[in-house]
């Protein structure tokens, strides 16, 4: 019993007391009996009923203590497991790459809406454009320097403009974030060497073609080629010799010659003509014929230069849309008509335009800036289809030329004719 509850009783004695020195009939004796009676534990008068009224809860065990302490453990323990999850999804990297829109370049810009010159076509007359011809980019996130996160991941799980996929594809662990960027830079300037040399020969501008050696790959053993040789003619073991013209013609022609051929190349080194034999390697896995183990450098001769400006964007699928405002900047009249045309695509020398990643991506960063044509590789038909942004025509090209009429119709304002993905 606590002390508050032993003050109690005293109070209910003297208010008894006072009742009975006033007027009450109960005999003195009998009073103290029944203070007695209450005062004695275990007895039921009303003082009893009175303790058992005002006993609060009494005090836990030691075992009911302990599950208490347990309990709050517990709690404190998933708390602090809850606040590390939470931040491990926003600060811990993961193996995984988001492919996002990226931001649209218009290569007829001339500095007029940025501070370099996207596209400059010098050693030749050029004529004003208007309009915009814009390449398009994918924004790449968990490529090494740019980590993603789990909560990234959730983010790009649920927009329809973003794609999560393997790391492997677009930039492979096993390559640092320097190795990254110079491959995406050289595969840049390729595509751009690629686009001048196409748009040179779709306007009849370009000269007689070189195939300059710049490196003998690890499959050919031959030391009797050099870098700087330029190659002239070719003649397979028991067969005809063929003057090399183009790039075209000669890998049309490996395609005849069987892999172990030894063939005898005629080379211009220096200022001399000199004779270099070989042995041709396997060809690309689902290829026939051979190939020279030779990695060559093509150019033509025509006195157009053309530069670019773009330094902090790299890999090859922006070669179609170089060489479409190479075409523009060197023929009269505007291409465009004044409308706003985005695209993509890879390009070699002969104008076949080639399939690029990300397409649904690129789509949308050119809606996101104000496109309402895009031009697609034919070859990405599969992955445009159903996925058209809303108000967009897309037109699927296969050749530089195909590109350049799509562009004109689109200029004209009649695209009827032109190819699209869903018809295909």
């Amino acid at each position: 019993m606590s002390h508050d509850e032993r003050v109690t009783h005293p109070d209910q004695h003297d208010a008894a007391d006072a009742t009975d020195s006033v007027g009450s009939d109960i005999p003195q004796p009998a009073q103290a009996e029944n203070e007695d009676q209450r005062d004695q534990p275990g007895r039921t008068g009303q003082a009893g009923q009175a303790e058992q009224t005002e006993k609060p809860d009494t005090e836990p065990s030691r075992e009911e203590r302990r599950r208490r302490r347990l309990r709050r453990s517990a709690a404190a323990g998933t708390f602090v497991l809850v606040v590390v999850l939470i931040v491990a999804v926003f600060t811990v990297p993961v193996n995984a790459v988001i492919e996002a829109p990226g931001p649209t370049w218009n290569v007829l810009d001339n500095g007029s809406s940025s501070d370099q010159d996207v596209l400059k076509v010098s050693g030749t007359e050029t004529y004003p454009t208007e309009g915009a011809l814009r390449m398009t980019t994918v924004s790449v996130s968990g490529c090494p320097g740019y980590p993603v996160t789990t909560a990234d991941l959730i983010g790009a799980w649920f927009s329809a403009d973003k794609r999560i996929v393997d790391r492997n594809e677009v930039c492979p662990q096993d390559q640092s974030a320097e190795q990254v960027e110079e491959t995406g830079k050289a595969q840049m300037t390729a595509s751009q060497d690629s686009a001048v040399i196409a748009a040179l020969i779709e306007t009849g501008m370009a000269g007689a073609m070189h195939l300059t050696v710049t490196e003998v790959t690890e499959q050919q053993t031959s030391t009797e080629i050099q870098a700087e040789d330029v190659l002239e003619t070719i003649t397979p073991e028991g067969g005809q010799t063929t003057t090399i013209t183009s790039f075209s013609q000669l890998r049309e022609l490996m395609t005849t010659i069987p892999e172990g051929t030894r063939v005898t190349l005629g080379v211009r080194r220096g200022e001399q003509q000199v004779a270099a034999a070989l042995t041709t390697v396997a060809p690309q896995e689902g290829t026939t014929g051979s190939l020279l183990g030779l990695s060559l450098k093509i150019s033509v001769d025509s006195p157009v230069e053309a530069t670019f400006g773009l330094s902090d964007v790299g890999g090859p699928s922006a070669g179609m849309m170089f060489a479409l405002g190479v075409v523009d900047e060197i023929t009269p009249g505007s291409l465009t008509g004044g409308k706003d045309i985005s695209g993509t695509g890879t390009i070699n020398m002969d104008g076949q335009v080639g399939p690029i990643g990300g397409i649904q991506q690129k789509m949308a960063g050119a809606r996101n800036s104000g496109s309402r044509f895009f031009l697609a590789p034919a070859s990405n038909c599969d992955e445009v289809k159903d996925h058209e942004p809303e108000g967009m025509q897309v037109f699927a090209v296969s050749t530089l030329h195909e590109a350049v009429a799509a562009t004109e119709a689109i200029a004209s304002g009649n695209t009827s004719g032109l190819a699209t993905c869903s018809a295909q």
